[in-house]
């Protein structure tokens, strides 16, 4: 976050350029083949496993992408095959509630149609969450990213004290800088297909 408020004429533009950014990452992402889609994912995939800070781990949050977003089902697979505990988060009013999932659990439609864990389903307190992943249209090197505008995982993060936090994109979605603003929250890892960032 900024240390200091910026001026109201330069937060409104910054408020644009998100506004202009998500959309137009929306446009390139959604144009994508599958078959890119699907390589891409794959390699970024193979870079996440491969951290040593997900191996360490013992209870992971993931979600569930829809469309052209990077495909978390192997990461999913992977981490429950390894043991793992797995989280999923349910839009409940305002916030997410995490709710943890196993080998072939039945997820329905939920909010903005991402997959979800039904309401009765078991859930994760944050301080549980060694590892999360997080989904994001933009994030750049200092770990700042542009969600979809709901501010969903911009409340959830902070609430992460003990976990890594990791941001999953294409590395097209890496750009120079997001328009930060007051309240966004930053990941701590980036994975692309292409490399693997610390950001600060």
């Amino acid at each position: 976050m900024n240390e200091a408020e910026p001026h109201p004429a330069e937060l409104q533009l910054r408020k644009r350029a998100k506004q202009a950014l998500r959309k137009q990452l929306r446009t390139v992402r959604a144009a994508l083949p599958k078959s890119a889609c699907e390589a891409r994912s794959a390699k970024t995939m193979e870079r996440l496993l491969g951290l040593e800070e997900l191996r360490s781990a013992t209870v992971v949050l993931a979600f569930a992408s829809i469309g052209n977003e990077v495909s978390t089902s192997a990461f999913i697979d992977a981490c429950l095959e390894g043991g793992k505990r797995v989280g999923l988060p349910r839009v409940v009013g305002d916030d997410l509630a995490l709710h943890e999932i196993a080998s072939g659990t039945e997820l329905v439609p939920g909010a903005f149609s991402v997959p979800e864990r039904p309401e009765r389903s078991r859930m994760l307190s944050v301080d549980e969450i060694d590892f999360a992943l997080i989904p994001a249209l933009a994030v750049d090197p200092r770990g700042h990213r542009i969600g979809y505008g709901g501010g969903y995982y911009d409340r959830l993060l902070p609430r992460l004290g003990s976990a890594t936090t990791c941001a999953v994109v294409y590395d097209f979605q890496l750009i120079a800088e997001v328009p930060d603003l007051r309240f966004d929250a930053k990941v701590e890892l980036i994975v692309t297909d292409d490399r693997v960032l610390r950001a600060g």
